[in-house]
């Protein structure tokens, strides 16, 4: 009995932590914060090429956006455990973990907004932040080619 309850729980994490989450959600996350903040669309293009200023605005879109993909607290910082199982088939957790975890440290503020907008950047400038760009992309390659915009 035990082995099957493992075995269950072995072929759930797949759903749970699934490999491409983060990304698969980027796009419809990201949407409902530019409304929901009323983010200027001359941002649009920018936020596409994963350029992002360091700007009072930016600053409340992104913590909208990983507040949405679960991904970031403003209490911890980053989902450390969520993000290595987005990208643990490319790293292992020596060279994750400490990435995330000093991006989180380095980059901590009374501001959470401005917390959150530093600690992205920072990790958008590691290995981890290149997979995800490459991931997002591949996503938008997809939809495109889906019909999607």
């Amino acid at each position: 009995m035990k082995l099957v309850a493992f075995i269950l729980l072995f072929l759930s994490l797949p759903a749970v932590f699934g490999q491409n989450t983060i990304s698969d959600q980027f796009f419809s996350k990201s949407e409902i914060c530019f409304e929901l903040l009323h983010v200027p669309n001359r941002y649009r293009s920018e936020f596409g090429n994963f350029s992002y200023a360091d700007e009072e605005v930016v600053h409340k879109y992104i913590h909208c956006v990983t507040t949405e993909l679960d991904i970031w607290n403003d209490r911890s910082g980053f989902n450390i455990e969520k993000i290595y199982h987005q990208y643990r088939n490319r790293a292992n957790d020596e060279v994750m973990l400490p990435i995330i975890s000093n991006c989180n440290r380095s980059s901590q503020n009374n501001n959470k907004e401005l917390w959150c907008y530093r600690a992205f950047v920072c990790i958008l400038n590691t290995d981890v932040g290149q997979w995800f760009k490459e991931d997002v992309q591949r996503k938008r390659q997809a939809n495109i080619s889906n019909g999607h915009h």
